[in-house]
Formats: C-alpha cells, sequence, structure tokens
C-alpha cells in the first residue's frame, strides 16, 4: 500500500505546469499624436497589450548624431518607447563624448515612465563588446525604467552576446528579431520576407542562453526599386502611401500571414523555454499601404490560420462584361500571375491591375509588374473587360498562381 502511494505522488510531481499565456504587443512606427495612429492604438488595445512607439532615431553625420525626435511627451496611451540608432553608428567606440547625447536622450525618455525603453542597434555583431558597454551606461541613465536590447540571429552565436544579456531585466529580457529582410532579385517578384521554419530555429537557440526574450515578428511588405541597369536603387517599407514617383521597374515582399499564424499556435500552446511574448512590426494604421490589414493581425495573433485565395468575378449578364479579382478571405491574398479566358471573344482588353495579351487563338491577362501585388480582405481590382462571342454567362478561366 505504501509503494502505490509513493508510485502516485510521483506522477503527480511529473505534471508540467500550466503554459502562461504569450504577451501580444506591437510597434508604433508613425509619430503616436496622428489621429489615424490613436485610432489604430485604440482598436488593437483588446488584443495588444503594449505598443511600442518609435520615439527617437539618431544617425551618426560629420562627428555627430542627428536626432529624429517622435516622442517629447508620453503619448495619450501607456506604451513602451523605442530608440532607433542606425548603421550609421555601427563604426563608433562609445567613448564619453559619443555617448552623452544618447544617455541624455534615453534619460529624457525614462522621465516620461514608459514601460521599458527599447534600444534598436544596428550593431556589428563582431562589436557587441562596445555594444554591451553603452547599454549598461544606458541602464544605469534610466533608473528602474528598463532597457531592451533588440537582437538579430546571427547575433546568438557570439560569445559576446551571452555578455551582452546579462545585465538585463530578469523581466524584459531582450527581443530577438526574426523578421530578416528577404528581398526580391529582381523585378517583377514577390518573395516572403519572414520564414517560419528559421524562426522556429532561432527561438529554440535563443531558449538555450537561458535568459528572457520577446520575438519580433513582421505584418508588414516592401518595395524593391530597381534601376535601368537592373540593381537596386531604394527599398520603400514604409507607409509613404502609394507607389508614386518611380517609372522604373519594382519586386515586391510581404510577410505570409498564414505561415505566421500556425507558429503563433504552435508557439502558443508550447514556447520555447524562456520565450514571453511576440512584438509584432508594425501596427497596422488605415493609411499603411504596405501592411496587413488590423482584422488580419487580429487573427494571426490567435493563431488562427486560414487558406485564402483571390477569385475572378464578372459584371453583367450579356454584351461587353468587366473583369475583377476579388478577396473574400480574412488574409491578404496574392493576385494570380495571370489568367486565360478559355470562351471565344469578340473582344477584350486589360485595365487595372492586368494588362491583356493574345498567345496564339489564346487570351491570357497578365498582372502588371508594377502593382502591388496583394489584395486586402474585402478588396477587388480590375482585370479589364471582354464581350463573349456568344454571349454565354459562363465564363471558363484556367488561373495560374
Amino acid at each position: 500500500m505504501k509503494c502505490l502511494l509513493f508510485a502516485v505522488v510521483l506522477l503527480g510531481g511529473c505534471e508540467k505546469a500550466p503554459v502562461k499565456p504569450l504577451a501580444i504587443e506591437a510597434y508604433i512606427w508613425q509619430r503616436p499624436d496622428r489621429a489615424d495612429v490613436l485610432q489604430a492604438a485604440k482598436d488593437s488595445a483588446d488584443f495588444i497589450s503594449i505598443h511600442h512607439v518609435r520615439a527617437a532615431e539618431l544617425k551618426w553625420q560629420n562627428g555627430r548624431f542627428l536626432v529624429d525626435e517622435a516622442v517629447t511627451v508620453m503619448p495619450a496611451f501607456r506604451c513602451g518607447l523605442v530608440v532607433r540608432i542606425g548603421a550609421s553608428a555601427a563604426g563608433l567606440d562609445w567613448t564619453a563624448e559619443q555617448v552623452a547625447p544618447v544617455a541624455e536622450i534615453f534619460g529624457k525618455l525614462a522621465a516620461l515612465d514608459p514601460v521599458e525603453i527599447q534600444c534598436d542597434f544596428d550593431c556589428p555583431q563582431s562589436r557587441l563588446e562596445t555594444y554591451s558597454e553603452l547599454l549598461g551606461i544606458l541602464r544605469k541613465r534610466c533608473g528602474k525604467v528598463p532597457v531592451v536590447p533588440t537582437a538579430l540571429p546571427s547575433w546568438l552565436d557570439e560569445p559576446e552576446f551571452a555578455k551582452l544579456i546579462a545585465g538585463l531585466d530578469p523581466a524584459a529580457g531582450y527581443v530577438l528579431q526574426v523578421h530578416s529582410l528577404v528581398l526580391p532579385k529582381n523585378a517583377g517578384e514577390a518573395s516572403v520576407i519572414f520564414d517560419a521554419e528559421e524562426a522556429r530555429g532561432y527561438a529554440e537557440k535563443a531558449s538555450m542562453l537561458g535568459k528572457p526574450f520577446r520575438i519580433a515578428m513582421a505584418t508588414y511588405g516592401c518595395e524593391v526599386r530597381f534601376g535601368a541597369d537592373g540593381k537596386v536603387i531604394d527599398v520603400v517599407s514604409e507607409d509613404t502611401g502609394g507607389m508614386q514617383g518611380h517609372s522604373g521597374r519594382r519586386g515586391f515582399a510581404l510577410a505570409d500571414p498564414v505561415s505566421s499564424a500556425k507558429l503563433v499556435r504552435e508557439w502558443s500552446t508550447s514556447p520555447p523555454e524562456g520565450m514571453s511574448g511576440i512584438i509584432w512590426y508594425r501596427l497596422p494604421v488605415r493609411s499603411d499601404s504596405r501592411n496587413w490589414p488590423m482584422g488580419s493581425l487580429r487573427m494571426v495573433a490567435r493563431g488562427e490560420a486560414v487558406d485564402c485565395a483571390a477569385e475572378l468575378e464578372f459584371s453583367g449578364e450579356s454584351g461587353a462584361r468587366d473583369i475583377f479579382m476579388s478577396n473574400a478571405g480574412a488574409f491578404p491574398v496574392k493576385l494570380p500571375e495571370r489568367f486565360e479566358i478559355s470562351s471565344p471573344v469578340k473582344a477584350a482588353d486589360g485595365a487595372g491591375g492586368y494588362r491583356m495579351e493574345r498567345e496564339g487563338g489564346s487570351i491570357f491577362f497578365r498582372l502588371r509588374d508594377d502593382i502591388w501585388p496583394w489584395l486586402d480582405p474585402g478588396k477587388k481590382v480590375a482585370c479589364g473587360w471582354m464581350i463573349p462571342s456568344d454571349g454565354s454567362v459562363e465564363i471558363n478561366s484556367d488561373i495560374k498562381r
């Protein structure tokens, strides 16, 4: 009887502790006093626990820091703040004179009493030791307000990285950015920014370091502009609105909501040791043309993966019929590269996002390579028009994804 009781006690002790829900947070990269940004923060307050606002950007130029201050007073909502230090400061030794203006900015921001201050510094992984020294100074300057560094996956194998995270706030830890930018190599290409399999591996590697961390994942897209020689001349990922002002060719990239949602669902039930949350870059704002819609982010953050596809629509029942591509799903979908109208037609032409081509006796509508190739939920894009030869309502089409 005693042996049986002992066995029951052992079995009970093997039960796993309940999984603590992952914190769901988001970055705000636009100025926080804009009306549309304030509305987005309000609309997302039911599922985003902390908003992290870009407070300042520092650029080292001609022996001094140029500072773009986006926050001088605390935003209208409780949040964390982020200071961006660009790659122009990568070669600094962080002497007292170089550290002083940075520490002053961190000190002013700490006085606003944010949840935390993130330091997003483009530091070469070969210079992490000097970055550790900078963080130490900034932590002292900020007092009780945690200073949280963002980190790249390539840093995880560096011996100096363990030293960098050794003195961090035990609750806030650091932020691991897994949304490395994968750029299209050629005009007309559409690629995915986020690789779920790589992100899973990075998270497992980070968990082995024994320090708390959050994962920064992507919601955004970018436009790569190519010159006449085929070389990249610009990369646009901010919400500059539309795609005007460039007559050359383009390539595009966007984070995939389906693979992201599946990974979130996995981490929600079985997170890597030490992982406490996900921070989405960036919070959807209505004016942001290169991002998921808010509804899509809400679903992804819950781990709800739904496969979607664009569908053809035709207006009218006789005569000339307008052709549209629509998205009735929950996530942005990739527009088909082309589709073929197999029914005989009297006349046809492309419009909007597609141009018409004739190959032999067939008519194709091909996606233009100078437009954003993803379609948001509830939206439609014009493809062209056609007049069927037999007036048939049924149109057979072959869509190439």
